[in-house]
């Protein structure tokens, strides 16, 4: 008995101690509630065009004649609430580039709750001053964050019809691929594994293509991005490095449109539409590719890989509140090496809905996500067998506000089951030479966790001009009932008062409760066993650290800088042998990683230029015995592979009549690699072999591991494009261009099972045509 009440009670202390402040947060908001007199504005900003939300829109507040009182900016529901303000008469103004300014004059009553529905009409005018303010493009940073939006987008040459994310992210300076295939993105140091990709807050665990050059997220069903490199706030974990936060389009509210488009990458079609006019929509869109058909034609080579991609979404518009119902499918299949037999595969598949409720009955509107995700991937022709692993989860989060002694407050929960499935063969045909592929691993992986989590972030300003929000995530996993304690913040100075100059910073600690096992050794394959992290091994954690200067010089101009640091802990590795083997062991690494940003943008109406460059350093660290067996070191330092010192970056876009020039420039230094030090011919049987008779078996021998450095890569694509409108509800849209324009030969990687060098893509010309019927 004694037994049963000493769990009782650390399951009470563990489990419940993080929602205790939640429950007083819960608390003081019905209290702050009914004792202020005050009043509550709750703004839903649409277009006037398509009845859909204005995304990061700026709403000020202003007394009739006088400065400003608030400023916020719309969220992903085109959503922004005023709590608690004195009941007076106020101007609304809301302001978004692209569209006219809104203003008109509302008048709050004490004790009450106003939803207002502003329409913002589309602005075929130059834009005025009253939108001078609005941050633009790559410049809209904030201590690792930068939102991207579909205009940012559409500037990028890309070989398929419209925009994608993949090629955007490519290049930030934050941003590091290995190669041009894989769907593999290392952001500031960490690797893919320590990202969180959330799509309307679904977990997407591997959303790019095969293809580097695609996401399954095409410019076409995306709202706004945030990116966050580093440094992100309480309202996200299970991550260490590095969070995407996509939002994607509700399908239009008031007319009926559609897209089919083709190039020698992609083909691809699109509907969307009202159900019911301003209150159901749809909104559908599928790419296949075909560039295993047409790549040998156009490249030389044979290029084997195929993908594709499926989006859908119903949305609801309610009085009080809105749903978004939302599925993804993507799968993808081929070599990255075209001559080496190692096919990979994986697929995702992501249901669910996400709901705001904000009807006048309730003190803060309520964001509730509830849905399913699954990841499979697989790995076959390493060793004539093949793998495979799992990951399905089903999850509900809630995030909502409260008045914390007259201060706003974030708060919310996160609940996952999460089921792990692998099936790991032996790697060897041959019985004699058997061995286990993941040492450590059993052969096959069935378990289930689950986590939940909370989080706190306070709203401050302590001082005028000064924005301070301090938060703190707990999680855990009810199989060791030992709650995590991640304390994050993130702080932002305004010393002109306005938002033309912000000085940023951001901190913080974070822990996820699952990793991912791959061969880093041999960057001919990405396959990963994902698991959860076993019974008394510690965490994967990190420490992020930023400060970020941004400044508006003038409405056209503005110019970003970050230095940031980063250290990672309990990181698995693959352990190194003197010859390539198939077998993988893992040691745990510590990584550390510095450098800096610098951002330039230049926007005029019809041109646009930006230019970045990025310095860093990732290093990996752990004792010899843990990594590299033969070396005589106690500590083994290296820079993995993903190590990239310097990156340029430019992208340039001019508008003349109906064209539309478009180039965007990549640089970056070499990576690093394994070299071979030697090949030899070894006796394994002796004494029976003969050393005078027996010729032995070849075999390869490895230099230090990451020793060598690749040369350096870069790649300009161009584009041409034009809009050929023959009435109202037809047109075409037609885009010549290239990617890699001067045929530059990049190194991808050498294979030392083929002794090859793989590079990556050469010249590839293409045609896109998209046809839009309105």
């Amino acid at each position: 008995m004694s037994i049963f009440k000493q769990a009782i009670k650390r399951y009470s202390r563990t489990v419940l101690s993080p929602f205790i402040l939640l429950l007083l947060l819960i608390g003081f908001s019905a209290f702050y509630q009914v004792h202020a007199q005050n009043a509550t504005l709750r703004v839903i900003a649409i277009t006037e065009d398509e009845g859909t939300p204005v995304i990061a829109a700026n709403v000020l507040l202003t007394i009739p004649g006088a400065d400003t009182l608030y400023a916020r900016s719309t969220d992903a529901y085109g959503f922004v609430e005023f709590s608690n303000i004195p009941a007076r008469d106020y101007e609304i103004r809301i302001s978004y580039i692209g569209y006219q300014t809104y203003q008109d004059i509302i008048i709050l009553e004490p004790g009450s709750t106003r939803i207002y529905r502003p329409e913002l009409a589309t602005d075929t005018a130059v834009l005025g001053e009253l939108v001078v303010s609005v941050r633009r493009g790559t410049t809209r940073r904030d201590a690792g964050m930068q939102t991207i939006t579909p205009e940012d987008l559409s500037r990028m040459p890309t070989p398929a019809p419209g925009g994608d994310l993949t090629m955007y992210l490519q290049s930030l300076p934050s941003v590091v691929t290995t190669g041009d295939r894989g769907g593999e993105l290392h952001i500031r140091g960490g690797t893919p594994s320590q990202n969180l990709v959330l799509v309307e807050n679904m977990p997407v665990i591997k959303p790019f293509h095969i293809s580097n050059l695609f996401s399954a997220l095409p410019q076409d069903v995306l709202s706004s991005v945030d990116i966050y490199a580093g440094g992100y706030g309480s309202q996200y974990s299970g991550a260490t490095s590095a969070v995407l936060d996509i939002n994607l389009r509700q399908g239009n509210m008031r007319r009926f449109q559609g897209k089919a488009a083709i190039s020698p990458y992609i083909v691809s079609m699109q509907a969307e539409g009202p159900l019911s006019v301003d209150n159901h929509s749809f909104l559908l869109m599928g790419r296949y590719s075909v560039i295993e058909e047409t790549g040998p034609k156009l490249t030389g080579e044979e290029v084997p890989l195929r993908f594709y991609d499926l989006v859908g979404r119903y949305s609801i518009n309610w009085d009080g509140a809105v749903c978004n119902f939302t599925g993804l499918h993507t799968n993808d299949e081929g070599r990255i090496n075209p001559v080496r037999a190692v096919q990979l595969s994986w697929s995702n598949t992501a249901l669910g809905v996400r709901c705001l409720g904000f009807a006048e009955e309730l003190n803060h509107a309520v964001d509730i996500t509830l849905g399913y995700t699954g990841y499979s991937s697989s790995e076959t022709g390493i060793d004539n067998f093949g793998r495979a692993s799992d990951l399905k989860m089903g999850y509900m989060r809630m995030d909502n506000r409260a008045e914390f002694f007259g201060s706003p407050a974030n708060y919310g929960f996160k609940l996952e089951f999460i089921k792990y499935d692998a099936v790991l063969d032996d790697p060897f045909a041959q019985q004699q030479l058997r061995a286990v592929r993941f040492s450590g691993l059993d052969s096959q992986l069935d378990e289930l966790a689950t986590n939940l989590s909370s989080y706190v972030t306070l709203n401050l300003e302590p001082f005028r001009n000064v924005s301070f929000r301090p938060g703190l995530v707990s999680q855990i996993n009810i199989r060791d009932l030992q709650p995590t304690f991640e304390p994050r913040l993130r702080m932002s100075w305004f010393p002109n008062g306005n938002d033309d100059l912000e000085l940023s910073l951001a901190a913080g600690r974070y822990l996820q409760m699952n990793e991912a096992i791959n061969d880093e050794r041999d960057a001919g394959t990405v396959f990963y066993v994902y698991k959860p992290i076993n019974e008394r091994d510690p965490y994967p954690e990190s420490l992020h650290a930023i400060l970020g200067y941004r400044q508006q010089f003038t409405q056209a101009f503005g110019l970003s800088i970050e230095g940031y640091t980063k250290q990672h802990k309990n990181i698995p590795v693959a352990r190194w042998t003197r010859e390539p083997a198939n077998t993988l062991a893992t040691g745990l690494v510590e990584s550390f990683t510095y450098g800096g940003d610098i951002q330039a943008e230049l926007n005029f109406n019809r041109w646009y230029i930006s230019l970045s460059y990025g310095i860093s350093e990732v290093t990996y660290e752990a004792p010899s015995s843990e990594l590299v067996a033969w070396i005589d070191r106690p500590v083994f330092r290296y820079n993995p592979a993903h190590d990239r010192r310097h990156q340029i970056n430019l992208i340039s876009s001019l508008q003349l009549g109906n064209y539309t020039a478009s180039i965007n420039y990549q640089f970056s230094s070499g990576g690093p690699f394994t070299r071979i030090f030697a090949f030899d011919l070894a006796l394994l049987d002796l004494p029976r072999q003969n050393p005078v008779t027996d010729q032995g078996r070849a075999m390869t021998l490895f230099s230090e591991p990451f020793d060598g450095k690749l040369p350096a890569f870069q790649r300009l694509d161009a584009s041409i494009s034009r809009s050929f409108r023959f009435s109202p509800q037809f047109g075409i849209d037609a885009e010549i261009g290239a990617v890699n324009t001067f045929n530059i030969t990049n190194v991808f990687y050498y294979d030392i099972n083929t002794l090859q060098q793989v590079n990556q893509l050469p010249l590839v010309p293409y045609i896109s045509l998209t046809t839009i019927i309105r």
